[in-house]
C-alpha cells in the first residue's frame, strides 16, 4: 500500500528522539521510489576550510565524502538556491547545474566536477525541498533536503511524480529536527543588549555611517561608537559587520 500523508506525519510526529527521528524522511523517499536522501542545515553554507554542517543523510558514504573533501557544497547551485527559495524544486531546475550536466567530460570547473561526479554514482536527477522555520530562540533556521533520484531523470518531471503533501512532510520533519536537536544540546547564552546599543546595530545593518546613525538617534558620533563597541563586546566579535552578522543570527535585531 503507498505511504500517505496521515502516516507520514504521524510517523514524524511519535519520534521521541534524532535517532528515531532521522530514519523517517528516508522511508518516506523509498517508499515514493528515490534511492536515497539528505538532510542538510543551510543556517550557513561552508567554505574552504570550514566545517561540514549538520546533515543526515542515507547517500553512499563514498561521495558524501569526495563531495566535502571537494569543498562542493559551497559552491552548489542546488544547495545555493535551497536557502533562497521557497518552493520545491528539481536539481535540473538549477540553469548552472543543468548546463554542466551536458557538458563533455574532463573539464577542471569545480561544478562540471561534481555533475560528472553526480553522473558515476548513477544520479541523473533530484528533489530538493527548502524548509524555513524559527527555532527556539526565535532565528531563523533554513534546511533543505534533497531526494535523489537513480531512474531516468524525465520520469521525476513528469506531472503528479511527486505528491504535494511531501513539502508539508519535509517542513514538519524540519521542525521537529530543531525541536530535538534544541533539547539535546545545550542552550546557547544570548546576550542582553542595550536599546542604544540594538539601535546602533540596526542602523548600521541599514547602511548608516556612524554620522548618519548619530543624527537620526540625536546623540553624538562618539556615543554611537561606544554603543557599538559595548555590543561587539557582548557578542565576542571584534568588528561591526561580524556584530550585525551576529546579532541577526541570535534574533537580537532585525534589519
Amino acid at each position: 500500500m503507498a505511504i500517505t500523508m496521515e502516516c507520514a506525519l504521524n510517523e514524524i510526529a511519535n519520534a521521541e528522539s534524532l535517532e528515531e527521528l532521522q530514519p523517517i524522511i528516508n522511508c518516506i523517499g523509498l517508499e515514493l521510489g528515490f534511492s536515497c536522501s539528505s538532510y542538510v542545515d543551510a543556517r550557513k553554507i561552508p567554505f574552504s576550510g570550514e566545517a561540514a554542517p549538520y546533515h543526515v543523510t542515507t547517500v553512499d558514504g563514498s561521495f558524501i565524502h569526495a563531495y566535502i573533501e571537494g569543498d562542493f557544497l559551497g559552491h552548489d547551485p542546488v544547495a545555493i538556491r535551497a536557502t533562497t527559495s521557497n518552493a520545491p524544486f528539481a536539481w535540473t531546475d538549477c540553469p548552472e547545474y543543468a548546463a554542466a550536466l551536458s557538458k563533455r567530460r574532463g573539464v577542471k570547473n569545480r561544478l562540471l566536477r561534481l555533475a560528472n561526479m553526480v553522473r558515476d554514482f548513477g544520479y541523473e536527477q533530484g528533489y530538493v525541498i527548502p524548509c524555513h522555520a524559527v527555532d527556539g530562540y526565535g532565528r531563523l533556521a533554513s534546511a533543505f533536503t534533497s531526494f535523489y533520484w537513480d531512474g531516468h531523470g524525465d520520469d521525476l518531471l513528469k506531472p503528479g511524480a511527486i505528491p504535494p503533501w511531501l513539502k508539508l512532510a519535509a517542513a514538519y520533519y524540519h521542525e521537529r529536527t530543531l525541536a530535538l536537536r534544541q533539547d539535546a544540546a545545550t542552550p546557547q547564552a544570548i546576550p542582553a543588549l542595550t536599546d542604544r546599543e540594538r539601535e546602533c546595530l540596526v542602523w548600521a545593518c541599514r547602511g548608516k555611517t556612524r554620522g548618519e546613525t548619530a543624527d537620526i538617534l540625536n546623540i553624538g558620533e562618539r556615543t554611537v561608537e561606544f554603543h557599538l563597541g559595548n555590543a561587539m563586546k557582548k557578542l565576542g566579535v571584534y568588528n561591526k559587520f561580524h556584530a550585525i552578522a551576529m546579532a541577526i543570527h541570535m534574533g537580537l535585531v532585525t534589519p
